[in-house]
């Protein structure tokens, strides 16, 4: 497999390669609605993009809360084709290495229950119950953020 390029979209034609993804993932294959995922938010985020081979395959926003303090990672898509292929791994490495260079101390995630053992890989720990979330059942996890440089998951 060719090497995975992860790169942060700026304009609004390169966002919508982006929603494509999302739309893909999330409103054709898993059924949510796309009033529920284009949810009014994506303006005050920043969106990575995961490609081989010049090809998408998968893709995430990230919106700072509390001050910037909290980096709530969201939207977590990969394309069928490319699962398994650790794209998933490299966006979000790629995001929590931005976040900690931002000064962000913790990150946190709504995971779908399905995929929680994938996030607790990056070291994501479980807070709360299960809730229901776009009709798909998710759990809250969390990271705290290490000062200084470094690779999460490493």
């Amino acid at each position: 497999m060719s090497a995975i390029a992860i790169s942060e979209l700026r304009s609004p034609a390169e966002i919508e390669r982006a929603f494509a993804i999302r739309r893909r993932v999330f409103v054709e294959e898993q059924g949510v609605s796309e009033v529920q995922e284009f949810d009014g938010l994506d303006n005050q985020a920043r969106h990575l993009l995961a490609s081989i081979d010049g090809g998408v395959a998968g893709t995430l926003r990230i919106r700072l809360l509390e001050g910037g303090q909290v980096a709530k990672i969201e939207r977590v898509a990969v394309l069928a084709a490319q699962r398994r292929h650790r794209v998933g791994h490299a966006l979000m490495v790629a995001a929590l290495d931005l976040v900690r260079a931002e000064g962000a101390r913790e990150a946190r995630v709504h995971a779908q229950t399905a995929v929680q053992e994938f996030y607790a890989g990056l070291g994501f720990v479980a807070i709360g119950d299960e809730f229901e979330e776009d009709g798909i059942a998710h759990i809250a996890m969390r990271l705290p953020l290490a000062a200084g440089p470094g690779r999460a998951g490493r």
